[in-house]
């Protein structure tokens, strides 16, 4: 059937008889490639085109996240301190409380936050027992210095048997160990959140 687009009569377009390319096959990075930048690229909602409008996103449970997997997550060592006996010293719970949103307007991506991370650890020694909350003074993202780490350790009921002066000793112990190592670590912790937020911004 004789073609009807005027265009395919032009010497140039049937001189091989070959109107188009074949079809080829797609490299599979290249396409990732293009799908990551596209995404990296595209605002914030669909609705909110070139993220022009003003708009706020609650990243309170990413930077949880993030904050649990400084302190106890892969790599990251919860014992502060354990002996061959069984005995250890170590974190067992991460909070994060306050805020935390990422924001856009007209295409610039800004996150704030004003945040309290609160640390508790457990130890026991022969018997005695020993518990410690480490809480940092609130930071926010527009204040760069670090903030103070308030250490708080309560003695536990310790097991029968256990004397007094015994247990005083393994408290102290602790308190020494939790100020040596628990403290500089949830202050690094703190650092490494904030450097953690800087560079996603949510």
């Amino acid at each position: 059937m004789p073609a009807t687009n005027a265009v395919l009569h032009d010497a140039r377009y049937r001189a091989d008889g070959v109107f188009c390319e074949p079809p080829k096959k797609l490299d599979p990075v290249l396409v990732a490639n293009a799908a990551a930048e596209t995404k990296a690229a595209a605002s914030q909602s669909r609705w909110n085109t070139g993220d022009y409008h003003w708009e706020e996103r609650d990243v309170l449970a990413f930077a949880r996240s993030a904050a649990a997997d400084a302190l106890t997550g892969p790599g990251a060592d919860a014992a502060l301190w354990s002996d061959s006996q069984g005995n250890a010293l170590e974190i067992v719970d991460v909070r994060l409380e306050g805020d935390a949103a990422s924001n856009v307007r007209k295409g610039a991506r800004i996150l704030t936050y004003a945040l309290v991370l609160v640390v508790e650890c457990r130890g026991a020694r022969n018997g005695a027992r020993l518990a410690a909350t480490l809480e940092t003074a609130e930071f926010c993202h527009d204040y760069a210095a670090p903030p103070a780490v308030s250490l708080t350790t309560t003695p536990l009921e310790s097991d029968a048997g256990v004397a007094v002066d015994r247990a005083m000793k393994a408290h102290e112990m602790f308190a020494k160990v939790l100020k040596k190592k628990a403290v500089p670590r949830v202050a690094k912790a703190v650092a490494d959140l904030r450097a953690h937020l800087k560079a996603h911004k949510g």
